[in-house]
C-alpha cells in the first residue's frame, strides 16, 4: 500500500514544477543582467508550494516577473491556477504578489514599478499538482516526438551557424564574440551578459554612427518584457566600464537621441 502511494506521488507534476521554478529563477537573474550568481536549491514548503532563493541581490520589474512565470508555466503543462508572492529576505515582508486563475479574473497589481535591488525570495503556490504525468505507450510516443524535434533543431542550428555572418567584430583593440558573449584583447577576456552582448553588437555594427534610443530599446528588450528607458542607460554604463582600459573606444551619449560607439 505504501509502495503504491509512493509511486503515485512520484508520478505527479511536483518534480516538473520544481524544475520549472528553477528555470524561472534563472531567467529572473538573466533579466537583471546577472549571469554569474546562482539560483539556490528550490525548497518545497508544502503541497504545491515552492520557494526560490538567490545567491545575490537583484532588481526586478513586476511586468517581467509576471511574463516569465506565465510563459514557463504555460509551456510546461503545469496547472494555470497559482499564486506568486515575493518576500524581502531581511524582514519577510511581502513586496509584490499576483494570482492567476483560469476560472476567475486574474489579480495582477502594480505593474510597471521597478523593485530596487535587494535580497528576495519568490514563492509559487499551485492550486493542484496531483494530475498524473503521461505513462506507458504515451511516454514512448512523447519521447520519440521530442527526439525528432531535437534533431531538427540541431540540424537547423548547424545550418544557421554555417550560413550566417561572422560572430566576431573588431572594436578598437578588442574583439567582440557574440556567441561566447565576451570581448577579448591581448591581456584577457571580459564576459558579457546576454543584454550587454546584444547591445554592444548593434553599436559595433554601426561604429561611429548614431544609433537611436528607440532602436536599441526595441531590438534589445522587445523579447524581455516591460522595461524602462533607464535600463538602457544602466547597461551602457556597464559597457563603458568594460572598455575603460581601451582609449580607442568611447561610448558617447547624444542627449535625447541615442548612443554612438566611437572608435579612433
Amino acid at each position: 500500500m505504501a509502495l503504491n502511494r509512493a509511486n503515485h506521488e512520484s508520478n505527479t507534476l511536483e518534480p516538473r514544477a520544481a524544475l520549472v521554478c528553477r528555470a524561472i529563477g534563472d531567467q529572473l537573474l538573466h533579466h537583471a543582467g546577472d549571469t554569474r550568481s546562482r539560483v539556490l536549491p528550490v525548497k518545497q514548503l508544502g503541497n504545491g508550494v515552492f520557494q526560490l532563493e538567490f545567491q545575490s541581490s537583484f532588481a526586478f520589474i513586476p511586468d517581467t516577473l509576471v511574463k516569465i512565470v506565465q510563459s514557463n508555466i504555460a509551456s510546461n503543462g503545469l496547472p494555470e491556477n497559482y499564486t506568486v508572492n515575493v518576500f524581502h529576505c531581511a524582514s519577510w515582508d511581502m513586496v509584490y504578489g499576483f494570482q492567476i486563475n483560469s476560472r476567475h479574473n486574474d489579480i495582477v497589481p502594480c505593474l510597471g514599478r521597478e523593485q530596487p535591488s535587494g535580497c528576495y525570495a519568490v514563492q509559487i503556490a499551485f492550486a493542484d499538482l496531483t494530475a498524473p504525468l503521461i505513462s506507458g505507450s504515451e511516454t514512448s510516443i512523447f519521447l520519440i516526438f521530442i527526439l525528432g524535434v531535437s534533431l531538427l533543431a540541431i540540424s537547423a542550428k548547424l545550418h544557421f551557424r554555417n550560413t550566417r555572418e561572422p560572430a566576431t567584430i573588431s572594436i578598437g583593440n578588442c574583439l567582440l564574440n557574440f556567441d561566447r558573449q565576451s570581448i577579448s584583447n591581448g591581456s584577457g577576456t571580459i564576459e558579457l551578459s546576454e543584454i550587454e552582448a546584444k547591445l554592444l553588437t548593434i553599436l559595433a555594427k554601426e561604429q561611429n554612427k548614431l544609433v537611436s534610443r528607440e532602436r536599441l530599446l526595441k531590438e534589445v528588450w522587445e523579447d524581455h518584457g516591460v522595461f524602462t528607458s533607464r535600463s538602457l542607460d544602466v547597461f551602457i554604463s556597464k559597457l563603458r566600464k568594460k572598455f575603460k582600459q581601451d582609449d580607442s573606444v568611447e561610448l558617447i551619449n547624444v542627449y535625447g537621441k541615442g548612443y554612438r560607439l566611437e572608435v579612433r
